[in-house]
């Protein structure tokens, strides 16, 4: 089971996976599906709010990854980056 919604440091962020479209294969060459993600980002404790998405910087660059689990970690990576950088954290 792959966990699309993970807590770091009082915010919740929460992976979207989106299967490629039929044109995104073909121009990627690929014979299986491809994968990109967004995150969205709340904090933990906000019920009502519904946050922020976020779209990730290698899937903005028309990267692709093969499985759903490379675009949670890719998305989920790239929200821990943004809640260092909202809590001045160098990386």
């Amino acid at each position: 089971m792959i966990q699309n919604n993970f807590v770091y440091k009082g915010y919740r962020l929460t992976a979207k996976v989106l299967r490629g479209s039929s044109e995104e294969i073909v121009a990627a060459n690929a014979s299986s599906p491809i994968f990109t993600a967004t995150v969205q980002i709340v904090a933990a404790n906000s019920v009502q709010d519904p946050g922020h998405e976020y779209r990730v910087p290698c899937f903005e660059q028309g990267s692709v990854v093969y499985s759903p689990r490379e675009a949670v970690q890719a998305a989920v990576s790239h929200g821990q980056a943004i809640v260092d950088g909202l809590m001045g954290v160098q990386g």
